[in-house]
């Protein structure tokens, strides 16, 4: 299972983008697979992205694929808010935010280990595989 950021799905949208080609060609062999995992911030990072960029038709079209998508959904609750600020707490320095984190948690509940991301802040994390695509698309 992969757990995909908000910004790598940006990238997947946007064909305007210059990592959007990457991206597509890796995304698609996982979402063949169904082995998508999102949570609902970064559902709501995505959907947000895809109105403002995008705009209101064509956003809200293409954030109908998390709706008919084949996509494992991990919520963030209230429970979940003390392991977040213990972590934020404990690495203020390590460039993750309260989202980043937010998902750190996520995947620690779960039990998941892969991140499909563009964000360097990942790849300092022991216990998690950060795959970038826009790097190499033969991580997968």
């Amino acid at each position: 299972m992969y757990v995909v950021d908000s910004n790598i799905w940006a990238y997947y949208f946007d064909k305007t983008l210059p990592e959007h080609a990457q991206v597509v060609s890796f995304m698609d062999k996982i979402i063949k697979k169904r082995e998508i995992v999102v949570t609902n911030i970064i559902l709501l990072e995505v959907t947000h992205f895809l109105f403002k960029r995008l705009g209101e038709i064509e956003g809200y079209n293409k954030s109908k694929i998390f709706q008919l998508g084949d996509f494992h959904r991990l919520d963030f609750t209230s429970d979940d808010l003390d392991e977040q600020l213990a972590l934020m707490k404990s690495s203020s320095k390590s460039g993750l935010g309260g989202r980043d984190i937010s998902i750190i948690v996520c995947m620690n509940k779960n039990k998941l280990t892969r991140i499909v991301t563009h964000d360097k802040a990942f790849k300092k994390l022991k216990d998690i595989e950060a795959i970038d695509p826009t790097l190499n698309t033969s991580a997968f």
